[in-house]
Formats: structure tokens, sequence, C-alpha cells
């Protein structure tokens, strides 16, 4: 019995520290800005500072799961804009929000994250990435629906033993039209005339550190 146990309580150390040896740890800095009712097409408008932070565990060369948490402010104001639906409604907003979500990451190349960088060759690639996720507006009139779907490209670098630098775009569809406290026109039995969700977008740099060595890390390898 004990030494059924000792091996149970061993297997399950070797899982861990095999899980840990493929998660990364890092941060992310960049900006957030807003598309909806009043911007409806202008890109990184009123860009306002965004930060968090992110968990990846590489699946295969190829895939991650990355969890991450960003907080952020959007905002907008339609004397910013020329057109006379802008200038006739006069509105604007500023919400924080806090975006949380998990996406799947493909690599478009073989990517590693550990080794030596004299001796990886795989160090280098542009990402796509797609998943679900959730946000917690603290400042804004009215929005109630949280889900949201992140999805974005990016790049990126190994630049040093087990740490990786990567530049990255990213959009969050909402399902929801009332970010802005703007809410659609609407007819007799209350249905929206137009349905135009409001959308955010991050766009920054993220550095991420693999804690523990895994088996690219052995030198024994490359002789």
């Amino acid at each position: 019995m004990k030494k059924n146990l000792l091996l149970l309580i061993l297997i399950s150390i070797s899982q861990i520290v095999l899980a840990q040896s493929k998660t990364e740890f890092g941060v992310f800095v960049g900006t957030s800005y807003y598309q909806g009712d009043i911007n409806k097409s202008k890109l990184f408008y009123s860009p306002s500072l965004s930060y968090g932070a992110i968990v990846k565990y590489n699946l295969s060369k190829h895939l991650s799961a990355r969890f991450e948490g960003i907080y952020g402010t959007i905002k907008g104001n339609d004397l910013d804009f020329n057109e006379s639906e802008n200038l006739l409604r006069g509105a604007s907003f500023s919400a924080k929000l806090i975006d949380l979500s998990g996406v799947i990451e493909f690599n478009f190349l073989p990517y590693s994250s550990s080794g030596y960088i004299k001796k990886n060759d795989e160090r280098f690639t542009p990402f796509i990435f797609l998943g679900v996720g959730a946000n917690f507006i603290l400042s804004s009139g009215g929005f109630e629906n949280p889900i949201t779907i992140p999805f974005g490209l990016g790049i990126k670098y190994n630049i040093f033993e087990r740490l990786t630098l990567g530049l990255e775009w990213s959009y969050r569809k909402t399902f929801n039209d009332e970010l802005d406290g703007i809410i659609n026109v609407q007819d007799d039995d209350n249905l929206p005339v137009i349905h135009n969700d409001d959308w955010y977008s991050f766009c920054g740099v993220f550095l991420t550190y693999k804690i523990f060595k895994d088996k690219i890390d052995c030198p024994t390898y490359y002789y």
C-alpha cells in the first residue's frame, strides 16, 4: 500500500513538473480603443493605456492555450467626427474595463520558447488566435452582456533562453450595442432597427518567460 502511494505521488509530481516545463508567464502592455456607434471605422481612435498578465501552456510547436486578463480604457466623443449624425447627437463616454479571455494560439511556423539561442532554429513565427472571453465594465451606462469573442494576430521571437517577445493586435467582438451608452433606434415593438454591436481592441507588446526548463534545454542534445 505504501509503495503504491509513493508511486502515485512520484507520478503526480512528474506530471506537475512536465506541465510546468510547458508553461509560460508574462505581461502585456499596449493600447486599447473602441469602435461602435460613435467611431464606426477609424482604427486606433483615442487610444488609451492597457496592461495585463498572461499564462500560456504550450500544447505543441504549433498550438498553445493562453489565458489572460487585461485592464484598459475605451472612450469616444461625437465631436471628434464631422458626420452629421455625430454632430447632431453630441454624445460621449469613457469606460474602464477588465477583459478576461481564453484562446487557442496557432503558430504558422514550428516554434520553441526554450533552448540555447545559437541552437534554436525555431525562434520566430507569426501566429493567429481565437477564443472566448468576458469583460467587466467598471464605468459605463447600461452595458449588460459580458461575453466576448477575442481574435487576432501577431508575431513572436525567442530573444533569450526561455524568454519570448511578441507583438499582437486583437479585437473583442461583443454581443451588446450599449458599450458606449448609445442605444440604436427602435421600432414600435421595441426591437432595434439597426443592429451594430460595439467592439474594442488591444494592440501592444508582450513578454513571456518559461520558468522551468524542459528537455530541449539539455546541452547533451547539441553534442
